[in-house]
């Protein structure tokens, strides 16, 4: 074993916290700062597979990217050679506290708890996707409870918004928590993880899974083609969130809700003060009666089993909780939360609704030009409107025309005149990229969030050989019992799936690069 190395000359490895096929994950210890970490080490077995090495570059490239309360941090990436294996590794903050999945061992979590762990991993999803980056394995392993609320964890198989599902010929991800249309492949999209946020949701509430699925095949049918079981009757739960979780599971991209907006319904749900999961304040204390003695878990949550192939399918101030949430721990918990007595119930939701369609067409190398229409599907007249949304992957709004634009930082607004009900306005901007078009995660107009579709052209006549690779497909978005075990990431096939690239050794490399491909 390892216990006692160092890499890169301050972390030593201390005891491992969790075995998967693909990585380990060591409590290490800073010899620089003094202090615990983490340390994601891919497994000796792997570690010449240029794929795995490039995964694992995007994990902590894609977590160090963002900066929330309830997203798990990243300190340093970096390789080293062990027993003379190139081996690349992951710095992370030590996460206490356990697995949502072990606190589900117990069953049904209250209603009120659920709704809490929920508003938390949905805000930080919806600052995954703000960024450009979805997740692709939200599941109650890789959702860690501890005494200061809720992380999310282990973005090993994440993708940026736009890019293709299965640029190898196989879909990874685990198969009780994959949204159906990962299954036909096109653009990797913010939906999936709200699909799975709805899985997570039913199983928090329901103590099981809205279907009989104890096969690997079965999970993958029951995606497909088997409508979920409505939520049994639980007393108190707002229909809000009965609602949110139906349209979670919705087959159809389209008519699930952002993530941002699960955020709203959830965090009314629970009563917490507007600014709450919106801007990354503190959002809870858990008190579990552990916080001296409280366990630590590996950030990647328990081990995780090496990815399989999978056959195809064809397409078609203050809440008191239960024992229940830290059964496992045979103690109670209390969560508090910061700013006041509980505020009264949100007004009712605006009677805006709101349409957008999106068209990006590649014009040249380095250039789209991109074509939006606004409508107003509510019932109301809308005096002035404001469309907002943000352009991932450093693309920079060119010029605009029809409409006043502009953009700051990643974000695009929009203002136009008064929208009659049923009526829409289109626009267009010019927009500069570097290495691919992405799409926007979501849009809001006047800050209520609309049902989008969107898609990205490949330009009409053949573009050079140095111009980057576009995604081709349609992005449709909108607003708005449990496996015995857990399965791992599993790789799925793509229909005329490609053969995989010859493996080869890992070359010599500079600290921070991965040896294998680079993702986008």
């Amino acid at each position: 074993m390892w216990d006692g190395r160092q890499v890169g000359g301050r972390y030593l490895l201390r005891e491992p916290l969790g075995d998967g096929g693909m990585s380990v994950v060591w409590r290490a210890e800073d010899t620089v700062l003094g202090r615990e970490v983490a340390v994601k080490v891919l497994s000796a077995d792997v570690s010449a597979d240029p794929e795995a090495l490039g995964r694992m570059y995007a994990e902590a490239r894609a977590a160090a990217s963002l900066r929330h309360d309830n997203v798990v941090e990243v300190y340093d990436y970096g390789e080293t050679e062990i027993d003379g294996v190139p081996m690349p590794y992951v710095v992370m903050e030590l996460v206490g506290g356990r697995p949502l999945s072990a606190l589900l061992r117990a069953g049904a979590l209250s209603w009120q708890v659920a709704v809490v762990i929920g508003a938390q991993v949905a805000a930080a999803l919806a600052a995954a996707h703000d960024r450009g980056v979805v997740h692709r394995d939200v599941k109650p392993a890789n959702v860690m409870v501890h005494s200061g609320g809720v992380k999310l964890v282990d973005f090993g198989i994440s993708a940026a918004v736009g890019e293709l599902e299965a640029d190898s010929g196989q879909i990874l991800g685990t198969p009780a928590y994959l949204a159906p249309e990962r299954l036909a492949g096109g653009m990797v999209r913010p939906a999936t993880d709200v699909y799975a946020l709805g899985l997570l949701l039913y199983l928090m509430l329901a103590g099981r899974m809205p279907w009989n699925a104890s096969t690997t095949t079965q999970m993958l049918k029951a995606h497909r083609y088997r409508e979920p079981a409505p939520l049994p009757e639980i007393a108190g739960l707002p229909d809000e969130v009965v609602d949110l979780v139906r349209h979670c599971l919705d087959k159809a991209p389209a008519q699930r809700p952002a993530a941002i907006a699960a955020v709203r319904v959830l965090r009314r749900a629970a009563g917490l003060p507007p600014s709450t999961l919106i801007t990354g304040l503190p959002p809870s204390t858990l008190r579990t009666g552990l916080e001296e003695r409280e366990a630590t878990a590996p950030v990647t949550g328990p081990p995780t089993v090496r990815a399989r192939k999978i056959p195809h399918l064809p397409v078609r101030h203050r809440i008191a909780v239960g024992g229940a949430l830290l059964a496992a721990a045979a103690t109670t918990a209390v969560i508090y939360w910061p700013g006041g007595p509980r505020p009264e119930p949100a007004a009712a939701a605006p009677a805006l609704t709101c349409r957008v369609t999106y068209t990006t067409q590649i014009t040249s190398a380095g250039e789209a030009e991109t074509a939006v229409t606004v409508a107003n599907t509510g019932s109301g007249a809308v005096d002035g409107w404001t469309l907002s949304f943000r352009l991932p992957g450093e693309q920079k709004l060119l010029r605009g025309s029809d409409v006043t634009w502009r953009q700051t930082g990643d974000l695009v607004e929009a203002s136009g005149a008064a929208l009659a009900p049923g009526a829409a306005t289109s626009a267009s901007f010019d927009a500069s990229y570097r290495t691919t078009v992405m799409l926007p995660a979501s849009f809001t107009v006047n800050d209520v969030v609309c049902g989008a579709e969107m898609s990205v052209q490949a330009p009409p006549t053949s573009a050079p050989s140095s111009a980057p690779p576009a995604a081709t497909g349609t992005e449709p978005q909108a607003p708005a019992p449990a496996p015995a075990a857990e399965p791992g990431p599993a790789a799925v096939p793509e229909p005329a799936a490609k053969p995989e690239p010859a493996g080869k050794k890992p070359t010599d490399k500079k600290p921070g690069k991965p040896a294998g491909k680079k993702p986008a």
